[in-house]
């Protein structure tokens, strides 16, 4: 019986509704990220608006292929959607590809979080 559990628990996971925001700070009442692939953390929020993980940006700093990079994390961690004050045209190319819908917002994390109930 408690593998069944522990089976249902993974799979949930595996299709969560996940949403990632670039943020410019570790706390929620941060500036949404106006740089989507060298932000310099990364907020992950599931489908009840709830924040999962604050992740520094481990690509903030390399040299070229950062919107690359983010692409693999974000596949990795089964996100969904993606904000951002701006996105560059290879990334929004690459989310689009790998069918992360995206949304453009100016101000901070809470008011970014609480727009999410609107989608």
């Amino acid at each position: 019986m408690k593998w069944i559990v522990t089976l249902l628990l993974i799979c949930t996971g595996l299709f969560a509704d996940m949403t990632v925001i670039a943020s410019d700070g570790e706390k929620l009442d941060s500036k949404v990220s106006s740089k989507a692939s060298r932000c310099h953390y990364y907020i992950f929020i599931d489908e009840n608006g709830k924040v999962l993980e604050i992740l520094r940006n481990p690509h903030q700093n390399v040299r070229g292929g950062a919107s690359s990079k983010l692409l693999e994390m974000l596949k990795d961690k089964k996100v969904s959607y993606m904000m951002a004050s701006n996105f560059g045209e290879k990334l929004m190319k690459g989310l689009e590809s790998n069918k992360i819908k995206y949304t453009i917002y100016q101000g901070d994390i809470n008011g970014a979080i609480q727009s999410l109930d609107k989608k």
